[in-house]
């Protein structure tokens, strides 16, 4: 969202003052040594990171005499993906810290969304390569569950989407939902998490994913959702299951839940649900989601709650 800010420094209250003081560029953050190339280091984010360091490449430089929100000028790390908003006196302007590579345009018909070789060239386009050090694990078109039952039928549905997934050596999971509207356009969102066993939690793990997309009805409840992604499935002692074959999962107090194929430890979740329950939304407390994972055999091998 757009806004304006009168912020810069401590406000750089007069205009002699904002010439004197606040005219140098702000420093842009150097990219460490191997940023840009190397996108399979493991460890802690900044020094190890769990995900690849090339995704934080700051991709607008900043103006003269603007200020950042993070402040650019004392930052050490930044996460992927962040927002960053440059602001003086009367005006600001958004950056968005970007992938190893710049976004780029992608035309592809939707068979192509059935492929390895689609989906690679497809998902490559968000700026992260899906080169063949990352691993295609599977995709999963879009199911649409409860009340929403039939809108994956071609002669229905105007938009398709798939959500593929990928792994590299160290265990770093790439979601990326692939999106094709016909003339609308057509695009790729990638999204990272990691896949490598993780310390014991307490209570049950998280779930992969969580609801997104929600919209709520008249009466406050919520009237649809998403779940959407792809990352781990762990037991309670953190470690990832690799045997797991089914994740089934839906929001905690609703009867309607969705099955999501699970390869090597990876869930590959797409759906859209209209819950069976009256499920309250408060958006600034949105409902939890838990879920069961199955093994070959359809055993609960642990559950899941986010």
């Amino acid at each position: 969202m757009n806004r304006r800010t009168t912020r810069i420094g401590v406000l750089c209250a007069a205009i002699g003052l904002l010439l004197a003081g606040c005219a140098a560029a702000i420093p842009q953050e150097p990219v460490p040594a191997g940023w840009a190339l190397d996108v399979h280091q493991p460890g802690e984010w900044w020094t190890k990171p769990l995900i690849p360091r090339s995704v934080v490449v700051q991709r607008c430089p900043p103006r003269p005499g603007w200020s950042s929100d993070p402040d650019l000028t004392k930052a050490t790390a930044l996460p992927p993906g962040i927002d960053v908003n440059y602001s003086n006196m009367v005006d600001d302007y958004h950056c968005l810290i970007g992938w190893s590579e710049a976004p780029s345009d992608v035309e592809f018909a939707p068979d192509e969304m059935t492929t390895e070789a689609g989906l690679r060239r497809i998902c490559s386009s968000s700026g992260l390569p899906m080169d063949a050090s990352w691993r295609f694990l599977g995709q999963r078109a879009t199911e649409y569950v409860g009340a929403l039952a039939g809108m994956d039928e071609p002669d229905v549905q105007a938009w398709e989407f798939v959500t593929a997934a990928f792994i590299d050596e160290h265990d770093t999971v790439v979601s990326c939902l692939a999106n094709y509207q016909g003339e609308a356009g057509a695009g790729a969102w990638v999204e990272l998490s990691v896949g490598a066993d993780l310390a014991a939690p307490s209570g049950d793990a998280a779930c992969p994913v969580l609801p997104r997309d929600m919209s709520r009805d008249n009466d406050d409840t919520v009237a649809e959702y998403r779940l959407r992604g792809a990352g781990a499935v762990r037991g309670n002692d953190g470690r990832a299951l690799t045997k797991a074959k089914t994740l089934r999962i839906g929001l905690v107090g609703d009867s309607v839940t969705t099955s999501h194929p699970v390869v090597d430890g990876i869930a590959i979740v797409d759906a859209w649900v209209k819950p069976g329950a009256a499920i309250p939304l408060d958006w600034d407390n949105p409902p939890a989601v838990e879920g069961e994972i199955l093994g070959p055999d359809g055993a609960v091998l642990a559950t899941c709650r986010s």
